[in-house]
């Protein structure tokens, strides 16, 4: 297994950079609501909404951060300063900005091929970074870690605490400046969980053990039912009832260990861990509308990859 090695000074690598999608600002209001007696009264609460479109985002109390701090604009600007204040290899970096639900969470991730090693199937996995912000409540301020896979394009998973920089709600203690800090500490990360990737290549998973965590990463409560009725059944036997191969996200998974993964990579875990960080990454969303949302789904997924991988994995992290 290859070591990262720190390489470049990056002062000058985002010059005359846009902000994408992301290049709108925000304002708030107070929030007013009429009576039965069609007063009009003010809330405790205020809305925040774009001044380019006027689309609301998000209803907060007084307690969430200061416009500020807030703004995607800085959010990306400040994980440009990490990169431009490091010394990462930054040769053909790629930055990636994108929005879901018409502005109301945010996405940058930067991919970092020469920032790379190799992973147990011979691949290289190189470094991404990713801020996630929300101004609707769905999610805190994260800053995080990650790895992008080359022979397949999977965004692995980092299942760590440590890969989880600095998550903080909106509140005003949010501290971006703060989550910069200790992002910088995500070549560290990326070895150590590259050393847990060459264990789960030696930790045997059969076929009916690789079912049941994609049932679990799929939430496909059907299988949950089934074995309470059946504990013993085979997921041969599941895999005929409807209610079980119904579940889109589940036979994604299924599909895609059959036909790719158990052969190319063994009956192991690293295997198990590729289909589903595959699915997370890959996979259509439910339908053309929710497509328009991919960014927010696909991190979800990630989500419940981690999860699931903590709670179902052997000697998991």
């Amino acid at each position: 297994m290859n070591n990262v090695v720190n390489m470049f000074g990056n002062s000058r690598v985002f010059n005359d950079a846009g902000y994408g999608p992301a290049d709108f600002d925000i304002a708030s209001a107070p929030l007013r609501y009429s009576d039965e007696n069609n007063y009009i009264r003010d809330s405790s609460k205020h809305v925040i909404y774009r001044t380019d479109t006027g689309q609301e985002l998000g209803v907060h109390g007084s307690r969430y951060s200061d416009l500020y701090d807030l703004s995607y604009k800085r959010m990306i600007d400040n994980q440009r300063n990490i990169i431009a204040r490091s010394d990462l290899n930054t040769s053909n970096m790629n930055e990636e900005i994108e929005i879901s639900h018409n502005g109301a969470k945010c996405f940058v991730r930067h991919l970092l091929p020469e920032v790379n090693l190799y992973t147990p199937d011979g691949d290289s996995a190189s470094l991404t970074l990713l801020s996630v912000s929300s101004l609707d409540g769905t999610f805190p301020f994260i800053c995080s870690a990650g790895a992008n896979q080359w022979a397949c394009m999977n965004g692995q998973v980092f299942i760590s605490k440590a890969a989880n920089v600095y998550r903080s709600r909106h509140t005003k203690k949010l501290d971006i400046d703060q989550g910069a800090k200790l992002i910088s500490d995500a070549v560290t990360i990326l070895n150590k969980e590259a050393e847990q990737w060459w264990r789960w290549s030696e930790i045997s998973v059969t076929n009916q053990e690789a079912f049941l965590i994609f049932a679990k990463a799929a939430k496909a409560t059907a299988v949950d039912k089934w074995l309470e009725e059946y504990p013993n059944d085979s997921y041969g036997r599941m895999l005929l009832q409807p209610k079980i191969y119904g579940n889109n996200a589940l036979m994604y998974m299924w599909n895609r260990w059959t036909e790719h993964y158990r052969s190319a990579l063994g009956h192991n875990q690293w295997s198990v861990y590729n289909v589903m960080t595959d699915w997370s990454t890959h996979a259509p969303a439910s339908g053309k509308q929710s497509q328009a949302n991919i960014a927010s789904i696909s991190y979800k997924r990630g989500e419940t990859v981690r999860e699931t991988i903590i709670r179902n994995f052997k000697e998991a992290a």
